[in-house]
C-alpha cells in the first residue's frame, strides 16, 4: 500500500541550511557536492532507501547503509532529522519510493535547496518482450515479483525513471547515490562478499504503472538537462557488501561515508571519492570500481561552487545520546576505519572544540559505542549534548593482533580439518569458517587456472593446488602451490607470506590522517618519464601556517579522480615536509598485493646520507630516495601497491634495531631494502609510537597493558596506487 502524501509532509521539518551541487563536469562535481553539503543558507532534504529483506535473496547491509548516510548527513553536514525520510525493508515498495520522491523531495524542494537520494539494494537489467536485447538498468524494490510465462511484468524502478525524478526537481543541487549492481554473475556470494544484484537473469518488462509514471515525467516542461549519480560500480561490474566485526555494510557506502566524516575545508569530493574508490579496490580488486556518472555529458557547468568550503574540521564520530547524568555517552563512530574500529575498546576520544571533554570507550556494538566521561573533565561550558563531534585522542591497540584466514566452502571436510590444524600451529594466524569475517581466504586454485598453467603437451592432472585469496576471491600473487601438495604443507609454505601480510595490516593500523595534529606533509612524485606531483597527503587537522613549494607547478599535478595509476617502469620518489616547530623522524614502508614489504629509507646512524635515523628539522624537507638519486623504479607486480609514511616526534630506535638485526651488513647497500623479518619490524614500529606516547597517556590518567598511542605525536599517511 502506498504512503499518503500527508504522511510524508508531516515528517518534513524546516531548517536554515543549504548546499549546492552543480552540474559541472564530473571531475569538479565532487568538489561542489562536498562543499555544498556544508552551506547554511537553504534547506537540505534527503530520501534514503535500503532493502535487506528481499523475498528470495536477502541482503544484510542495506539498512546499515541508510544509518551510515543518515548519521553522516545529520552530524557532519547539519541536515535536520525531520528533513531526512528513510524507507527500509517493508516500506521500500516501488510505489512508496516513487511517491516519497514526489512528495518529500519534488514537492518541497525549492531553487537553491539541496536534495540527496540514496538507494542500497539489488539492481537488475530489464528488457522488453519485443526487444529482449535492449535492456535497461533497474532498481529492485522490496515487492519484487518473478516474471511468469503468462505475465512477464516485473515491478522494478527503471534507472531512467530515477534520473527523470532527479531532473524534475526545482533545484539543480541534487545528487543520487546508488549502492547496487545490475549484472548477475551467476552466484550471489563471492568469497566473503554478497553481491547486490537480483540473483536471476531477468526476462521481463517494466510494469504499466512504471511506464506511465516515467512518461508523465518525460512530458514535464521543467526538466533540468542532466542528473548526477555517485555509483558503487560500473554497469557491467559488481557491487558488494561485506561483514565486518559486528555489522554488515556496502563497500562503497561505508568507504564514502567514512571518507566524508574526515573531510575538511581543504577537501573536495573528487579527492574524497578517489580515496573511497581506493579503499574499495583494496578490498574488492577490479571487480568493483565506483564512478561518478552524469546522464548527459554534453551539458556545460551551470554554477561554479569552487569557492565554497566546509566550516569545521573532520571528525571520527559524534555523540548521539547522553546518559547517567552526563557520566556516560553513546557514540556513532562512522569515521573510523574497520580495522581501528575493531580494536578501539579502551581508546580515548576528545570532544571537538574548546570543551576539553575526554571519553573513555568502554564497549562497542557495530558502529555504535558507549563511553565514560573521564574524571577531571571541565564542565564549565555545561554537560555534553547530542550532536557534538568527537575525534580520536589516544588509540589503544591490543598487542596480540593476528591475521584471520577463512577456509573456503569448496574444501572437503578432511581438507578443512587439516587446514585448521595447520593454521593453529602458525603463530599470529588463525582460521575461521567460510562465512565469518576474515582478512584472507584459503582454498583450492580454480580448475580453469590449473588447466591454463599445466603443460598443453600432456593430459590435465586432477591434483588440487592450494593458494591464498582476498576476501573478494582474487588470487594473492605468488601463493599457488604445486599440484598434489598436501594441505598442511601448503599452509606451512604460506606462513612467511602470511606474516608479511600481517605486518602490512599492523602498519595500516597506524593510519591517522583524520585525527593527528602533527604539522607534516608528504607528496608522491614521478621523476620519469615525466616529473609530476601525483598526490599530496597531510593530517587534516595539521593547522599549517605556511606551505612549502611543491616539486612541480600546479598545472603538472595529476587530475585523476579515480585511484592513482602508475606505469610499470616509472621512477617515483616521496618528499616529506616538516611544517611543525619541532624535529620529526620518518619511516617509509612500501607493500604490494603479494605481501612483500620494503623499508625505503633504511640507514643506520653511521650513514652520512641519513634515513630513518635522520631528523627532519622544522621547515625542512627530505626526499626518499634521497635527493640526487634517480628514484625508485616501479617494477610490479601488476596490481595495487601502497606506501606508508609514518612521521613521529621521537626516533624509531627499536625499529632501526630490528631492521639491523634482520639485514646482513652490505657495503654501499641501497636504503631500499626488502624486509626479511617484516612482522618484527611492524611490531617495533608500534612499540616506538607507544614509547613516544607515554607522557601523554600518563597525563590523561589511563592505565593499560595494551599499546596506547597518542594520535598527536605521530602521523601516518597512505599512498595507494595501481601499478599498470
Amino acid at each position: 500500500m502506498g504512503l499518503k502524501r500527508r504522511e510524508f509532509l508531516e515528517q518534513a521539518g524546516r531548517m536554515l541550511a543549504a548546499l549546492g551541487i552543480s552540474e559541472a563536469a564530473w571531475l569538479r562535481l565532487g568538489d561542489r557536492y562536498l562543499q555544498a553539503l556544508a552551506q547554511p543558507t537553504g534547506r537540505k532534504l534527503a530520501l534514503l532507501v535500503g532493502v535487506d529483506r528481499y523475498p528470495n535473496s536477502p541482503l544484510y547491509g542495506c539498512v546499515t547503509d541508510v544509518e551510515l548516510q543518515r548519521e553522516l548527513l545529520i552530524y557532519r553536514f547539519g541536515f535536520a532529522p525531520s528533513d531526512i525520510l528513510t524507507l527500509t525493508d517493508a516500506l521500500a515498495t516501488r510505489e512508496n519510493i516513487e511517491t516519497a520522491f514526489a512528495t518529500h523531495l519534488q514537492e518541497q524542494a525549492k531553487p537553491g535547496d539541496v536534495v540527496v537520494f540514496h538507494f542500497s539494494g539489488c539492481g537488475s537489467r530489464v528488457g522488453s518482450i519485443d526487444s529482449p536485447g535492449n535492456r535497461q538498468n533497474s532498481l529492485v524494490p522490496v515487492d519484487d515479483v518473478v516474471p511468469l510465462l503468462a505475465n512477464r511484468t516485473v515491478n522494478d524502478i527503471l534507472e531512467e525513471t530515477l534520473l527523470l525524478l532527479v531532473r524534475s526537481l526545482a533545484t539543480e543541487n541534487a545528487i543520487a547515490i546508488l549502492d547496487t549492481s545490475y549484472t548477475y554473475p551467476g552466484f550471489h556470494k563471492n568469497g566473503n562478499f554478497r553481491i547486490r544484484s537480483r540473483p536471476r537473469h531477468t526476462i521481463g518488462q517494466p510494469s504499466p504503472g512504471e511506464l506511465t509514471f516515467a512518461e508523465g515525467l518525460k512530458s514535464s516542461s521543467n526538466l533540468r538537462p542532466a542528473a548526477v549519480v555517485l555509483a558503487a560500480a560500473a554497469n557491467s561490474h559488481l557491487a558488494a557488501e561485506q561483514e565486518w566485526n559486528g555489522f554488515t555494510a556496502g563497500l562503497f557506502t561505508y568507504a564514502l561515508t567514512q571518507t566524508l566524516w574526515l573531510a575538511t575545508p581543504a577537501s573536495s569530493l573528487s579527492v574524497s571519492f578517489s580515496r573511497a574508490a581506493g579503499t574499495v579496490e583494496q578490498i574488492a580488486g577490479l571487480s568493483q570500481q565506483p564512478q561518478i556518472r552524469r546522464d548527459n555529458l554534453k551539458v556545460p557547468p551551470a554554477v561554479d561552487f569552487s569557492s565554497l568550503m566546509l566550516n569545521w574540521a573532520g571528525a571520527d564520530g559524534a555523540v548521539t545520546a547522553v546518559e547517567d547524568g552526563g557520566k556516560t555517552v553513546e557514540l556513532w563512530l562512522g569515521g573510523l576505519s574497520p580495522g581501528v574500529l575493531e580494536c578501539c575498546e579502551g581508546s580515548v576520544f576528545a570532544v571537538d572544540g574548546s570543551r576539553g571533554d575526554l571519553l573513555l570507550l568502554r564497549t562497542r556494538t557495530g558502529l555504535s559505542a558507549k563511553a565514560q566521561v573521564l574524571e577531571g573533565t571541565d564542565h564549565t561550558n555545561g554537560q555534553l549534548t547530542g550532536g557534538e563531534l568527537v575525534r580520536e585522542e589516544i588509540r589503544v591497540l591490543p598487542r596480540n593482533i593476528g591475521l584471520t584466514v577463512a577456509l573456503d566452502s569448496g574444501l572437503e571436510r578432511i581438507e578443512r580439518v587439516d587446514a585448521t590444524s595447520a593454521f593453529a600451529a602458525v603463530t599470529h594466524i588463525s582460521s575461521v569458517g567460510s562465512d565469518q569475517p576474515a582478512d584472507f581466504r584459503f582454498g583450492r586454485v580454480p580448475e580453469t587456472t590449473l588447466a591454463e598453467t599445466l603443460s598443453s603437451a600432456g593430459p590435465v592432472v586432477s591434483q588440487w593446488r592450494y593458494g591464498l585469496f582476498s576476501v573478494a576471491q582474487t588470487a594473492v600473487p605468488d601463493t599457488e602451490g604445486d599440484g598434489g601438495e598436501a594441505v598442511k604443507v601448503a599452509v606451512q609454505r604460506l606462513a612467511p607470506q602470511l606474516k608479511g601480510l600481517l605486518a602490512t595490516k599492523l602498519l595500516r593500523l597506524t593510519l591517522n590522517e583524520g585525527s593527528s595534529r602533527l604539522k607534516v606533509r608528504a607528496a608522491l612524485t614521478t621523476l620519469a618519464p615525466q616529473a609530476r606531483v601525483m598526490v599530496e597527503r597531510s593530517p587534516v587537522r595539521g593547522d599549517r601556517t605556511y606551505r612549502l613549494e611543491p616539486l612541480s607547478a600546479d598545472s603538472e599535478k595529476s587530475a585523476n579522480v579515480d585511484i592513482l595509476s602508475v606505469n610499470k617502469g616509472s621512477r617515483i620518489a616521496y618528499r616529506m615536509y616538516n611544517e611543525s616547530d619541532r624535529p620529526v623522524h620518518a619511516a617509509v614502508f612500501s607493500s604490494d598485493n603479494a605481501g612483500g614489504l620494503m623499508a625505503m629509507n633504511f640507514q643506520s646512524e653511521n650513514d652520512a646520507a641519513g634515513g630513518m635515523s635522520r631528523a627532519i628539522a622544522p621547515g625542512e624537507n627530505l626526499s626518499v630516495p634521497t635527493a640526487g638519486a634517480f628514484g625508485l623504479e616501479v617494477s610490479g607486480p601488476i596490481g595495487l601497491a601502497e606506501t606508508l609514511i609514518i612521521f613521529s616526534e621521537k626516533p624509531f630506535a627499536r625499529t632501526l634495531a630490528v631492521l639491523e638485526e634482520g639485514m646482513p651488513p652490505v657495503r654501499n647497500a641501497s636504503p631500499i631494502r626488502v624486509l626479511l623479518n617484516p612482522l618484527k619490524v611492524a611490531e617495533a614500529v608500534l612499540e616506538d609510537l607507544h614509547a613516544a606516547s607515554i607522557p601523554s597517556v600518563q597525563k590523561v590518567g589511563i592505565s593499560t597493558e595494551d599499546l596506547a598511542l597518542d594520535v598527536n605525536v605521530w602521523a601516518s599517511l597512505s599512498f595507494v596506487y595501481r601499478v599498470v
